[in-house]
């Protein structure tokens, strides 16, 4: 048993190997790179400790490893240069023109790898790029050797560190991203555990030797988080050479980011079709029902929603609706003419009721609330789990109705995501008109 722990430490480490990156385009994404590596570090040593029957040679072998990957990440933090913006986004159009042009030299010297089947996606740290031999794939204990025909090959992962910054740019292009739970994916597939409060009893023993009754904890629950690929497609066109990397980079950027962000809120909240279903449309999620004329909105309705979610959960909640909905909010008053809205200021932020609240431009609109319409939400956003497969795969794509009667020509790029709301059965409501 020793044996195999200690082998799955050393894989686990090798995994950390990943493709070493250049440089940062700001301080915040050099600090959370190292803080992310130092953690996993820190979570093999604590593994290690308590190994307690392993050989000595073998625990030494692991805590030389991980001496030296640390060693590694400080001379990284040291000598990483700083990306301006203009730097990051002539690179990644220079990779877009590779990976367009089948140049896999360049691609190898921007560290973007191939990616070589559909669903379970490669992982970037698998690969490296070599002079002599081209594409390689590391194996451990074992020399590396030459993946073989790459002329087949016209799909890349990109540079994760191109990754990370497009990503900062979606997150600001979206509502949802900064507030949901992000949980990394190794595989397209993982099982998450899910306890709701109350998962540990507690006795009270009030004399030596007492006996222990019986009791069933409210154990977890096993739910299975899927990854599946979001494709989207740009316009190609021949102008795209050496002289405009930096613009080709920005307006595929721009509008990766802008597509995404959209398409992140629209999975967690209005979804209602394969592959996944947003909170609105989860019919799990408790209800409140108002009158079928949304004009007869009142302060009793939000205090009457918000009182069906337990005060512990209640605590970490919000509002999500429309800021035409909101517009209508800022005139409604309690009995003692009190606004139930307050205007964000000063660092502190809007509250309805006593609760923050997001506008999402994705949910109905005042004038589009008709009967039994659900319109907002009021719940705690960690409840929805954001599946990350980390990699942006970027092909050349003529396979288009376009492209075989206009000669129009793409590139495709493709990601890979899970979403989940965990439990909304007891913690989150939906507010919803009824019928006449």
């Amino acid at each position: 048993m020793s044996s195999e722990r200690i082998a799955k430490l050393r894989e686990e480490i090798d995994r950390m190997k990943k493709m070493t990156p250049e440089g940062f385009t700001d301080e915040k994404q050099a600090a959370s790179y190292f803080q992310e590596k130092e953690q996993m570090i820190e979570n093999i040593v604590k593994t290690l400790e308590t190994v307690d029957d392993a050989v000595t040679t073998e625990t030494e072998g692991v805590k030389d490893a991980v001496k030296s990957l640390r060693e590694s990440m400080k001379h990284l933090e040291k000598g990483a240069r700083q990306l301006t913006r203009k730097d990051a986004e002539a690179e990644i159009g220079k990779a877009l023109c590779a990976a367009w042009t089948g140049d896999r030299t360049t691609l190898g010297e921007l560290k973007c790898v191939p990616n070589l089947k559909s669903e379970n996606w490669n992982n970037p740290s698998d690969f490296e790029w070599t002079r002599e031999k081209g594409f390689v794939m590391r194996k451990k204990d074992t020399p590396v050797e030459p993946m073989g025909n790459m002329a087949t090959n016209e799909q890349y992962l990109i540079n994760p560190i191109y990754e990370s910054i497009i990503m900062e740019d979606a997150a600001k292009k979206s509502v949802m991203m900064n507030l949901v739970s992000h949980i990394p994916m190794r595989g397209p597939s993982i099982w998450i555990p899910e306890r709701d409060r109350g998962g540990v009893s507690l006795k009270w023993l009030t004399q030596y030797g007492a006996k222990i009754e019986g009791s069933k904890p409210n154990a977890p629950t096993r739910k299975e988080l899927k990854a599946y690929t979001l494709a989207g497609f740009i316009p190609w066109y021949d102008e795209f050479e050496e002289d405009v990397y930096a613009d080709l980079g920005k307006l595929f950027m721009s509008e990766f980011t802008e597509s995404y962000g959209v398409e992140f809120d629209r999975q967690c909240l209005i979804a209602d079709e394969s592959p996944f279903t947003g909170i609105l449309a989860d019919k799990n999620a408790m209800q409140y029902v108002i009158d079928a004329n949304i004009k007869k909105l009142s302060y009793i309705d939000f205090r009457d929603a918000e009182i069906k979610v337990p005060a512990e959960e209640r605590k970490d909640c919000m509002w999500f609706f429309s800021e035409s909905i909101l517009n209508r909010i800022t005139n409604i008053t309690d009995d003692e003419g009190n606004p139930i809205w307050r205007r964000p200021g000063d660092s502190m932020p809007g509250l309805v009721d006593g609760y923050r609240y997001q506008e999402c431009t994705l949910l109905p609109g005042f004038s589009e609330v008709k009967e039994k319409t659900p319109f907002a939400v009021f719940m705690n956003p960690k409840r929805i789990i954001h599946g990350n497969r980390k990699g942006i795969e970027i092909k050349r794509f003529e396979d288009t109705t376009e492209s075989l009667e206009n000669g129009e020509l793409f590139m495709r790029f493709r990601k890979r995501d899970g979403f989940m709301i965990s439990r909304p059965k007891g913690n989150i409501v939906v507010m919803a008109t009824g019928a006449k």
